[in-house]
Protein backbone atom coordinates (compact mmCIF):
# COMPACT_ATOMS: atom_id res chain seq x y z
CA UNK A 1 0.00 0.00 0.00
CA UNK A 2 1.11 3.65 -0.78
CA UNK A 3 1.45 6.66 1.62
CA UNK A 4 2.15 9.81 0.34
CA UNK A 5 4.09 12.08 3.18
CA UNK A 6 6.13 15.02 3.52
CA UNK A 7 6.67 14.57 -0.64
CA UNK A 8 7.46 11.01 -1.00
CA UNK A 9 5.36 8.42 -1.19
CA UNK A 10 6.01 4.99 0.81
CA UNK A 11 5.21 1.62 -0.26
CA UNK A 12 4.53 -0.56 2.76
CA UNK A 13 4.57 -4.29 1.90
CA UNK A 14 3.35 -6.85 4.15
CA UNK A 15 5.31 -10.08 3.87
CA UNK A 16 4.68 -12.36 6.44
CA UNK A 17 2.26 -12.46 9.04
CA UNK A 18 1.64 -14.93 11.95
CA UNK A 19 -1.13 -15.74 14.00
CA UNK A 20 -1.39 -17.86 17.18
CA UNK A 21 -1.89 -20.71 15.28
CA UNK A 22 -0.80 -19.91 11.58
CA UNK A 23 1.91 -17.95 9.60
CA UNK A 24 2.07 -17.21 5.91
CA UNK A 25 5.63 -15.96 3.89
CA UNK A 26 4.99 -14.57 0.55
CA UNK A 27 7.80 -12.52 -0.94
CA UNK A 28 5.51 -10.93 -3.34
CA UNK A 29 3.66 -9.34 -0.69
CA UNK A 30 0.16 -10.57 1.18
CA UNK A 31 -2.91 -9.68 -0.66
CA UNK A 32 -4.27 -7.48 2.06
CA UNK A 33 -7.95 -7.22 0.84
CA UNK A 34 -8.37 -11.25 2.08
CA UNK A 35 -5.78 -11.69 4.38
CA UNK A 36 -7.20 -13.30 7.13
CA UNK A 37 -9.03 -16.00 4.82
CA UNK A 38 -5.18 -16.69 3.57
CA UNK A 39 -3.90 -16.86 6.65
CA UNK A 40 -6.37 -19.05 7.87
CA UNK A 41 -6.36 -21.34 4.77
CA UNK A 42 -2.33 -21.65 5.19
CA UNK A 43 -1.10 -24.99 6.04
CA UNK A 44 2.25 -23.32 7.86
CA UNK A 45 1.55 -23.66 11.61
CA UNK A 46 3.04 -20.82 13.63
CA UNK A 47 6.56 -21.55 15.53
CA UNK A 48 7.08 -17.93 16.49
CA UNK A 49 11.03 -18.73 17.01
CA UNK A 50 11.30 -20.41 13.00
CA UNK A 51 9.02 -17.22 11.80
CA UNK A 52 11.82 -14.60 13.62
CA UNK A 53 15.05 -16.65 12.32
CA UNK A 54 13.15 -16.53 8.66
CA UNK A 55 13.16 -13.31 8.75
CA UNK A 56 16.51 -12.57 10.14
CA UNK A 57 17.82 -14.99 7.50
CA UNK A 58 16.12 -12.64 4.40
CA UNK A 59 18.01 -9.85 5.62
CA UNK A 60 15.21 -7.09 3.27
CA UNK A 61 16.08 -3.80 3.26
CA UNK A 62 14.11 -1.12 4.92
CA UNK A 63 12.64 -4.46 7.00
CA UNK A 64 10.12 -3.73 9.69
CA UNK A 65 8.84 -5.97 12.75
CA UNK A 66 5.30 -5.29 14.05
CA UNK A 67 4.06 -6.84 17.69
CA UNK A 68 0.44 -6.55 17.25
CA UNK A 69 -0.38 -9.23 20.37
CA UNK A 70 -1.24 -7.55 23.86
CA UNK A 71 0.48 -10.49 25.62
CA UNK A 72 4.01 -11.51 26.34
CA UNK A 73 5.32 -14.36 24.12
CA UNK A 74 7.10 -11.99 21.63
CA UNK A 75 8.74 -9.91 24.17
CA UNK A 76 11.30 -12.30 24.56
CA UNK A 77 12.71 -12.27 20.92
CA UNK A 78 12.92 -8.04 20.88
CA UNK A 79 16.19 -8.14 21.66
CA UNK A 80 17.20 -10.55 18.83
CA UNK A 81 15.14 -8.59 16.63
CA UNK A 82 16.64 -5.04 17.16
CA UNK A 83 20.26 -6.86 17.46
CA UNK A 84 19.82 -8.20 14.10
CA UNK A 85 19.51 -4.10 13.23
CA UNK A 86 15.67 -5.07 12.06
CA UNK A 87 12.96 -2.39 13.64
CA UNK A 88 10.25 -3.00 15.97
CA UNK A 89 7.08 -0.95 16.10
CA UNK A 90 4.10 -2.36 18.52
CA UNK A 91 1.00 -0.99 20.82
CA UNK A 92 1.96 -3.56 23.07
CA UNK A 93 2.86 -1.88 26.84
CA UNK A 94 4.11 -5.16 27.87
CA UNK A 95 7.60 -4.67 26.83
CA UNK A 96 8.44 -1.23 27.97
CA UNK A 97 6.30 -1.59 31.32
CA UNK A 98 8.50 -4.64 31.90
CA UNK A 99 11.22 -5.46 33.94
CA UNK A 100 13.54 -1.75 34.20
CA UNK A 101 16.39 -3.16 33.18
CA UNK A 102 14.56 -5.03 29.99
CA UNK A 103 13.31 -1.43 29.28
CA UNK A 104 16.67 -0.07 29.16
CA UNK A 105 18.19 -2.75 27.16
CA UNK A 106 16.09 -2.63 24.36
CA UNK A 107 16.66 1.35 24.28
CA UNK A 108 20.61 0.75 24.72
CA UNK A 109 20.55 -1.69 21.62
CA UNK A 110 18.37 0.49 19.58
CA UNK A 111 20.68 3.15 20.24
CA UNK A 112 23.75 1.29 19.69
CA UNK A 113 22.79 -0.56 16.32
CA UNK A 114 20.95 2.66 15.24
CA UNK A 115 17.80 0.48 14.91
CA UNK A 116 14.65 1.67 15.74
CA UNK A 117 12.01 0.45 18.48
CA UNK A 118 8.96 2.95 18.20
CA UNK A 119 5.79 2.21 20.92
CA UNK A 120 4.27 5.37 20.18
CA UNK A 121 0.49 3.49 20.54
CA UNK A 122 1.36 2.55 23.69
CA UNK A 123 0.37 5.28 25.69
CA UNK A 124 -3.01 7.70 24.70
CA UNK A 125 -3.31 6.39 21.63
CA UNK A 126 -4.96 9.08 19.02
CA UNK A 127 -2.57 11.76 21.45
CA UNK A 128 1.41 11.58 20.48
CA UNK A 129 2.07 12.12 24.37
CA UNK A 130 5.42 10.11 23.87
CA UNK A 131 6.74 12.43 20.76
CA UNK A 132 6.01 15.64 22.75
CA UNK A 133 8.12 13.97 26.17
CA UNK A 134 10.97 13.09 24.16
CA UNK A 135 10.65 16.29 21.82
CA UNK A 136 10.83 18.63 25.26
CA UNK A 137 13.87 16.12 26.44
CA UNK A 138 15.61 16.77 23.07
CA UNK A 139 15.33 20.52 23.67
CA UNK A 140 16.89 20.89 27.34
CA UNK A 141 13.51 20.73 29.38
CA UNK A 142 12.98 18.45 32.09
CA UNK A 143 9.55 16.72 32.89
CA UNK A 144 8.57 17.44 36.63
CA UNK A 145 5.58 15.90 36.42
CA UNK A 146 2.80 14.03 34.64
CA UNK A 147 -1.27 13.59 34.85
CA UNK A 148 -3.77 11.84 32.76
CA UNK A 149 -6.62 9.87 32.36
CA UNK A 150 -6.05 6.23 30.60
CA UNK A 151 -9.37 4.39 30.80
CA UNK A 152 -11.69 4.84 28.75
CA UNK A 153 -13.53 2.34 30.57
CA UNK A 154 -13.37 4.66 34.32
CA UNK A 155 -14.21 7.74 32.10
CA UNK A 156 -17.40 6.45 31.35
CA UNK A 157 -17.98 4.50 34.91
CA UNK A 158 -17.29 7.72 36.75
CA UNK A 159 -19.27 10.20 34.49
CA UNK A 160 -22.11 8.00 34.73
CA UNK A 161 -22.47 7.59 38.45
CA UNK A 162 -22.11 11.15 38.54
CA UNK A 163 -24.31 11.81 36.41
CA UNK A 164 -27.17 9.49 35.62
CA UNK A 165 -28.49 8.39 38.83
CA UNK A 166 -27.27 5.15 38.58
CA UNK A 167 -25.98 2.56 40.91
CA UNK A 168 -22.09 1.34 40.61
CA UNK A 169 -23.01 -2.27 39.36
CA UNK A 170 -25.63 -1.13 36.97
CA UNK A 171 -23.15 0.59 35.43
CA UNK A 172 -20.59 -1.66 34.87
CA UNK A 173 -22.90 -4.45 33.71
CA UNK A 174 -24.22 -2.19 31.20
CA UNK A 175 -20.95 -1.10 29.89
CA UNK A 176 -20.12 -4.83 29.54
CA UNK A 177 -23.31 -5.54 27.64
CA UNK A 178 -22.27 -2.31 25.44
CA UNK A 179 -18.68 -3.94 24.91
CA UNK A 180 -17.03 -0.77 26.34
CA UNK A 181 -15.47 -3.08 29.42
CA UNK A 182 -12.81 -6.13 28.98
CA UNK A 183 -15.20 -9.86 28.57
CA UNK A 184 -14.46 -9.77 32.24
CA UNK A 185 -15.23 -6.26 33.43
CA UNK A 186 -12.99 -6.84 36.68
CA UNK A 187 -9.50 -6.04 34.49
CA UNK A 188 -10.56 -2.91 33.76
CA UNK A 189 -11.16 -2.14 37.25
CA UNK A 190 -7.54 -3.23 38.69
CA UNK A 191 -5.86 -0.45 37.80
CA UNK A 192 -3.17 -2.03 36.20
CA UNK A 193 -3.98 -0.93 32.30
CA UNK A 194 -3.21 3.04 33.65
CA UNK A 195 -0.35 2.21 36.15
CA UNK A 196 1.53 0.37 32.62
CA UNK A 197 0.54 4.05 30.71
CA UNK A 198 1.77 6.00 33.01
CA UNK A 199 5.22 3.72 33.86
CA UNK A 200 5.92 3.93 30.16
CA UNK A 201 5.63 7.74 30.11
CA UNK A 202 7.43 8.43 33.31
CA UNK A 203 10.53 6.04 32.67
CA UNK A 204 10.79 8.22 28.86
CA UNK A 205 10.60 11.37 31.14
CA UNK A 206 13.79 9.55 32.67
CA UNK A 207 12.64 7.95 36.07
CA UNK A 208 13.82 4.81 37.33
CA UNK A 209 10.74 3.47 38.46
CA UNK A 210 9.43 -0.41 38.13
CA UNK A 211 5.53 -1.06 38.02
CA UNK A 212 5.59 -3.25 41.61
CA UNK A 213 6.32 0.28 42.91
CA UNK A 214 3.35 2.20 41.33
CA UNK A 215 0.41 2.94 44.41
CA UNK A 216 -2.70 1.21 42.58
CA UNK A 217 -6.12 1.68 43.66
CA UNK A 218 -7.62 -1.54 42.62
CA UNK A 219 -11.07 -1.46 42.77
CA UNK A 220 -11.72 -5.51 42.65
CA UNK A 221 -12.20 -6.41 46.01
CA UNK A 222 -11.09 -9.95 47.47
CA UNK A 223 -14.29 -11.58 47.09
CA UNK A 224 -15.02 -9.57 43.72
CA UNK A 225 -11.44 -11.24 42.64
CA UNK A 226 -13.33 -14.88 43.47
CA UNK A 227 -16.47 -14.67 41.45
CA UNK A 228 -16.64 -17.41 39.42
CA UNK A 229 -20.14 -17.42 37.74
CA UNK A 230 -21.77 -14.20 36.32
CA UNK A 231 -24.20 -14.37 39.01
CA UNK A 232 -21.84 -14.47 41.64
CA UNK A 233 -19.80 -11.46 39.89
CA UNK A 234 -23.12 -9.12 39.79
CA UNK A 235 -23.80 -10.40 43.73
CA UNK A 236 -19.81 -8.82 44.60
CA UNK A 237 -20.59 -5.54 42.46
CA UNK A 238 -23.78 -5.14 43.81
CA UNK A 239 -21.54 -5.05 47.56
CA UNK A 240 -19.57 -1.97 46.44
CA UNK A 241 -23.14 0.21 45.45
CA UNK A 242 -22.92 1.63 49.06
CA UNK A 243 -19.45 2.96 49.15
CA UNK A 244 -19.83 4.44 45.67
CA UNK A 245 -22.91 5.90 46.89
CA UNK A 246 -21.40 7.45 49.92
CA UNK A 247 -18.70 8.29 47.67
CA UNK A 248 -20.55 10.53 44.85
CA UNK A 249 -22.18 12.01 47.85
CA UNK A 250 -19.70 13.45 49.47
CA UNK A 251 -18.09 14.49 45.79
CA UNK A 252 -21.32 16.26 45.17
CA UNK A 253 -21.43 18.03 48.54
CA UNK A 254 -17.91 19.56 47.31
CA UNK A 255 -18.98 20.51 44.08
CA UNK A 256 -16.18 18.13 42.79
CA UNK A 257 -16.20 15.45 40.10
CA UNK A 258 -14.73 12.34 39.96
CA UNK A 259 -11.56 10.84 37.71
CA UNK A 260 -9.63 8.19 38.07
CA UNK A 261 -5.93 9.44 37.81
CA UNK A 262 -2.80 8.63 37.02
CA UNK A 263 0.04 10.42 37.75
CA UNK A 264 3.92 10.65 38.23
CA UNK A 265 6.25 12.87 40.13
CA UNK A 266 9.26 13.10 41.93
CA UNK A 267 10.27 9.39 40.52
CA UNK A 268 7.01 7.89 42.58
CA UNK A 269 3.71 7.25 40.80
CA UNK A 270 -0.07 6.43 41.55
CA UNK A 271 -3.25 5.45 39.75
CA UNK A 272 -6.59 6.16 41.99
CA UNK A 273 -9.44 7.97 42.40
CA UNK A 274 -9.44 11.45 43.04
CA UNK A 275 -11.55 14.60 43.08
CA UNK A 276 -11.35 17.25 40.74
CA UNK A 277 -13.22 21.28 40.91
CA UNK A 278 -15.06 22.17 37.99
CA UNK A 279 -11.92 24.29 36.56
CA UNK A 280 -9.70 21.48 36.91
CA UNK A 281 -8.72 20.36 32.97
CA UNK A 282 -9.76 16.85 33.61
CA UNK A 283 -13.26 17.75 34.33
CA UNK A 284 -14.91 17.43 31.49
CA UNK A 285 -13.47 14.51 29.66
CA UNK A 286 -15.92 11.84 28.08
CA UNK A 287 -15.41 8.30 28.38
CA UNK A 288 -14.07 8.12 24.05
CA UNK A 289 -11.17 10.88 25.16
CA UNK A 290 -7.90 10.69 26.38
CA UNK A 291 -5.94 13.75 28.42
CA UNK A 292 -2.57 14.24 29.59
CA UNK A 293 -1.15 17.38 31.89
CA UNK A 294 2.81 17.65 31.73
CA UNK A 295 4.66 20.09 33.93
CA UNK A 296 8.48 21.05 33.23
CA UNK A 297 11.12 23.72 33.49
CA UNK A 298 9.71 25.46 30.79
CA UNK A 299 6.28 24.67 31.40
CA UNK A 300 6.56 24.96 35.32
CA UNK A 301 3.12 27.41 35.56
CA UNK A 302 1.10 26.74 32.98
CA UNK A 303 1.10 22.67 32.48
CA UNK A 304 1.09 21.57 28.61
CA UNK A 305 -2.10 19.54 28.14
CA UNK A 306 -2.44 17.32 24.87
CA UNK A 307 -6.65 15.95 24.61
CA UNK A 308 -8.02 14.26 21.86
CA UNK A 309 -9.82 11.07 20.70
CA UNK A 310 -8.69 7.92 22.40
CA UNK A 311 -7.95 4.90 21.46
CA UNK A 312 -9.98 2.74 18.18
CA UNK A 313 -8.83 0.21 16.27
CA UNK A 314 -8.57 3.03 13.16
CA UNK A 315 -6.71 5.34 15.53
CA UNK A 316 -4.20 2.73 16.66
CA UNK A 317 -3.74 1.62 13.10
CA UNK A 318 -2.87 5.26 12.10
CA UNK A 319 -0.10 5.44 14.59
CA UNK A 320 1.27 2.61 13.81
CA UNK A 321 1.80 3.01 10.51
CA UNK A 322 3.19 6.42 11.31
CA UNK A 323 5.61 4.74 13.48
CA UNK A 324 6.54 2.30 10.81
CA UNK A 325 7.09 5.29 8.11
CA UNK A 326 9.82 6.97 10.93
CA UNK A 327 11.40 3.85 10.64
CA UNK A 328 11.70 4.03 6.96
CA UNK A 329 12.44 7.68 7.11
CA UNK A 330 14.97 7.24 9.09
Amino acid sequence: KAFFVDDRIFFIKVIAMASSSKTIFSSDGINLENWKLLLQKSPAKTNINEFISKMIRLNLPNSVFLDCTDGNSIIPYYKKILSSSIPIVTPNKNACSNKLSLYSTLNKISKHNNVRFHYSATVGVGIPSLDIIQSLLRGGDKVLSIEGLFSSTMNYVLNELMYSGKKFSDIILEAQKLGMTEPDPRNDLTGLDSAKKILILAREAGANLELAEIKIQNLVTKKLQRAQTQSELINQLKQMDKYFSRLKKLTIATNKKLIYLASYKNNSASVKIVRVNSTHPFNNISANEKIISIKSKFYSKTPLIIKGRGGGVDVTARVLISDIIKTIKN
